[in-house]
């Protein structure tokens, strides 16, 4: 939700509803996991220039301020740029590390979770 205020606006990412606030640091030149989650949803918001976000099959060269909402069992990796990059990740719904299913990953790691 974005308001409008006489000293500029309030933009809501979560309001009364259960979520999780994470703040990624993604190292320049390196790439999350590709992977999704099947108990949340997430909305991705951009913090620093030069950070991509790609989503199923769409890579998005983003920059300060974008936004990218990412359903449950949708397959998404955020890739660093020339430097350090930093994404807000607004989860909604129950948040656990034995919720990412990994797809591709260059550190190998194993694709289901370790329960």
């Amino acid at each position: 939700m974005h308001l409008e205020k006489p000293w500029g606006s309030v933009r809501s990412y979560t309001m009364n509803q259960t979520s999780s606030v994470r703040m990624i640091t993604i190292e320049a030149g390196q790439e999350t996991s590709e992977h999704f989650h099947q108990l949340r949803d997430e909305m991705l918001v951009v913090l620093d220039d030069g950070v991509s976000v790609k989503v199923g099959d769409a890579v998005h060269v983003a920059k300060s301020g974008d936004e990218f909402v990412v359903p449950a069992e949708q397959v998404h990796r955020i890739i660093g740029g020339s430097s350090r990059g930093r994404v807000l990740e607004v989860a909604y719904g129950y948040t656990t590390e034995d919720d990412n299913h990994r797809v591709a990953d260059n550190y190998g790691r194993p694709s289901e979770p370790e329960w």
